[in-house]
């Protein structure tokens, strides 16, 4: 047996972790299988892509004992949890992370392989576990619980990496003047601050005496809720919203045993990007499925019943339902920041190298705002992650604000999306179709602007997207 240390390879487009040591049983990987080993046709569980599209995850580079005597609260076990004097108070010197999804766990991560001293502290209002966020709608079909989907805890990333991590703690305000963040649990002191603030399910406007018993899983925490409402007999789902996530969970809710109605204002699934032959084909595969669709409607009225709920439809349809799920969108925090005087619209506005509008302040992910958009997909938030990295050390790496390449994780049709705010209102071409997967194509001026690869086409979605962006 060899002596060399198992590596993990991470997937930038979904952010699944291939650990060598766990393997990928479920697709025939036994624990201890190495990269090497991995048959060429393997593609990740998450999102479809291939092994040569997984890049190796560096380990932390070690942090030197004299830079750990200097960090308040540096220790190996339960970190910035009130050890010592000062522990997780932070400093002048501190980079302070606020929010622990993908967004904040990149940066801490990007920051340490190009700076193994600095100081980092990061802050979480939840328990702050690493887990890969497109896994929860697709979780059920496979069984898994939200125990399952957690790669690490947060005191043992931090641990990894070298960092201090204070996790049920809320940031109540932001002092741009005295540097220093307000905390439910003391204050915190900041030289620099990255605010990974994520985004939070839109509130749809519902009367009914149950209307506040609409479930909205935007976490690991609404996972587990949602797990524990549904383990048991086959329940009766309504899902509010045929968007990317409505669609994933109609799919996966289904594939679990459950009985899936979806009710959707626009006239087709994932309206806003896909073109009307392909959405067409989604909604046909998932009515396949069993997926009941409401096209043209909203819920009105959310009422108990006997047995679970009477939704009301606002086209005076009546459905009973074991619980109401909203996947309605997400809209950006902002509002700590907007309160503190950071600009912000739509979100925090950030230029290139993901400064917001007072020094020493970044923005990332779902909270951010680059050039009028914002990106909420891993891979542009990973490439936000090391410009914010590189800005922090003082070296330059621009985030470049591409459409993101998305995988759509609907096994009864997947889909690979690439669509630019111009494509979406464009031309489609059917470039080529069989029964086993089509390729819709945008051309603009400058060539393709936009693609669609559906069925067995999805899988070829990275090498297109180099093609077409480099």
């Amino acid at each position: 047996m060899s002596d060399t240390p198992y590596r993990q390879w991470i997937c930038d487009a979904c952010g699944y972790i291939y650990d060598e040591a766990k393997g990928d049983p479920d697709s025939g990987l036994a624990p201890g299988t190495r990269y090497q080993d991995m048959p060429d046709d393997w593609q990740c569980p998450l999102c479809g892509l291939r092994k040569s599209d997984l890049r190796l995850l560096a380990a932390a580079p070690a942090v030197s004992s004299t830079a750990s005597a200097q960090r308040p609260g540096v220790s190996t076990r339960g970190i910035g949890r009130g050890q010592g004097t000062g522990a997780g108070k932070g400093s002048a010197a501190h980079l302070v992370i606020v929010g622990a999804g993908v967004a904040g766990w990149s940066v801490a991560e990007a920051v340490r392989r190009r700076d193994p001293e600095r100081p980092i502290l990061l802050v979480s209002a939840c328990e702050g576990a690493v887990y890969a966020k497109p896994s929860l709608s697709m979780a059920m079909a496979q069984g898994k619980t939200a125990a399952d989907l957690i790669d690490a805890d947060a005191d043992a990333r931090a641990a990894e990496l070298g960092i201090e991590v204070r996790t049920a703690t809320r940031v109540i305000k932001i002092d741009t003047a005295k540097q220093r963040l307000i905390t439910a649990r003391g204050g915190i002191a900041y030289g620099q601050l990255v605010l990974a603030l994520g985004a939070r399910q839109r509130e749809l406007s519902v009367a009914g005496d149950a209307a506040a018993e609409v479930l909205r899983v935007n976490d690991l925490a609404a996972y587990r809720a949602l797990r524990e409402r549904l383990d048991g007999a086959g329940r009766r789902v309504m899902i509010l919203g045929a968007g990317l996530i409505g669609c994933e969970f109609a799919d996966d809710l289904t594939a679990g045993g459950h009985t899936v109605s979806v009710v959707e204002p626009a006239t087709l699934p994932m309206s806003a990007l896909l073109p009307v032959a392909m959405g067409e084909a989604l909604r046909e595969r998932l009515a396949q499925r069993g997926v009941d669709w409401h096209f043209g409607a909203t819920l009105e009225r959310l009422l108990h019943a006997d047995a679970g709920y009477r939704a009301v439809l606002s086209t005076g349809a009546e459905l009973e339902t074991d619980l109401v799920l909203s996947a309605a969108g997400l809209i950006p925090l902002t509002e700590p920041a907007a309160k503190a005087g950071i600009a912000a619209e739509r979100g925090i506005i950030t230029d290139r190298r993901m400064r917001a509008s007072v020094d020493g302040v970044y923005a990332i992910g779902d909270c951010a705002e680059v050039e009028g958009q914002v990106f909420s997909y891993i891979e542009p938030i990973r490439r936000q992650a090391e410009a914010v990295a590189a800005d922090v050390v003082g070296e330059s790496e621009p985030f470049v604000p591409l459409p993101p390449l998305v995988r759509v994780k609907t096994p009864s049709l997947p889909l690979t999306i690439c669509a630019g705010l111009n494509a979406r209102n464009g031309n489609w071409d059917l470039i080529e179709q069989d029964e086993q997967g089509a390729r819709m194509e945008y051309r603009g001026s400058d060539g393709v602007g936009g693609f669609v690869l559906a069925g067995r086409q999805a899988q070829f979605g990275q090498a297109l997207y180099r093609e077409v962006h480099g």
